[in-house]
């Protein structure tokens, strides 16, 4: 489906557009279990530039950085550093899902019911500085839909395995071959007694779906991630943890063999680089102040030290 462009320069703007995709794809391809999400990206982070169309394409934060070879060093330092953030995760996905909401790369991706909440981010609301938040860069938020049987619990064995990843070094990860997932099947199971895999017959199953991205309902045992909601893409790997390159495209939608086989995205909302102020402005009347989204001390201590910062500025400049 071709959608037109439109570089949406007010809340109003983005609401709409929203509405409009959703009833476009609702109306063409009718799927009663389905369910749209929303995430939001500051720029293209395909283009240099910036102003070219938004693909459907995209990787978890872990692959786009190219960090993969260091996965298992990056979860034993942020276990190490600060092993107390994490003393009331009971299990590797609520580690890995609360890792991936302070930004460290990781194999989870989340997304958002709230297209506002979404617009939040589109616009630099997760940007620690004022002109990192302002660069002329259009933001985008991608529409994605994702089918029911993809959507999973964070207790699915799926899920389990691929948050297990960090776990086993990527020479010891070959889903192609008969015994290649020995290592990440002891590993799940010194934390998950009752996981049943088998290189044959009936385990088997695990090489095959760890080879695709999965959605899942995280657990909501913090702040951060109760406000942020929504769910997580949790992206699995092939041989030598190599990045599987999902499209997420429609014509991938309805193909097993696709690593995004359920999960595509139906469009993308463009918002124009001049209009992010403003809109982050008009985002805080809908309860999208960063200090709300980011709830922990230091970051609403950061958001009062820019707001008042730029009362200064406008006061001063208007002596």
């Amino acid at each position: 489906m071709e959608y037109r462009r439109m570089r949406c320069r007010t809340v109003d703007d983005i609401a709409r557009e929203a509405l409009r995709i959703i009833d476009e794809e609702s109306s063409v391809h009718p799927e009663p279990r389905a369910e749209f999400f929303f995430r939001g990206e500051s720029k293209n982070h395909k283009s240099d530039y910036g102003d070219e169309p938004l693909g459907t394409a995209f990787q978890s934060l872990l692959d786009r950085k190219g960090l993969v070879e260091y996965e298992r060093e990056l979860y034993q330092e942020a276990m190490r550093l600060n092993v107390a953030s994490f003393e009331e995760d009971r299990t590797m996905v609520e580690r890995v899902a609360r890792m991936q909401h302070y930004l460290l790369p990781t194999r989870f991706c989340d997304m958002s019911t709230n297209v506002l909440l979404s617009a939040h981010f589109a616009c630099g609301g997760g940007e620690k500085t004022e002109s990192a938040r302002d660069k002329l860069r259009d933001g985008f938020i991608r529409v994605m839909k994702v089918r029911s049987d993809k959507i999973k619990s964070f207790t699915s064995d799926i899920i389990i395995a691929i948050a297990h990843l960090p776990l086993v070094d990527a020479e010891n990860i070959n889903p192609s071959k008969t015994n290649g997932l020995d290592y990440l099947s002891y590993e799940i199971k010194n934390t998950r007694p009752g996981f049943i895999y088998e290189s044959e017959g009936i385990g088997s199953w695990l090489r095959e779906d760890i080879q695709h991205v999965w959605a899942f309902r995280p657990m909501m045992n913090s702040r951060r991630i109760r406000r942020q909601g929504g769910l997580f893409l949790a992206f699995g790997c092939g041989d030598n943890k190599k990045s599987l390159e999902p499209t997420f495209s429609p014509s991938d939608y309805d193909n097993p063999s696709a690593p995004s086989d359920g999960i595509k995205q139906v469009g993308y909302i463009r918002i124009a680089a001049e209009a992010k102020k403003d809109i982050r402005k008009q985002l805080r009347y809908f309860g999208m102040e960063a200090e709300s989204v980011y709830p922990e001390l230091s970051n609403v201590c950061e958001e009062l030290d820019n707001r008042f910062m730029e009362i200064k500025s406008k006061e001063d400049e208007s002596k």
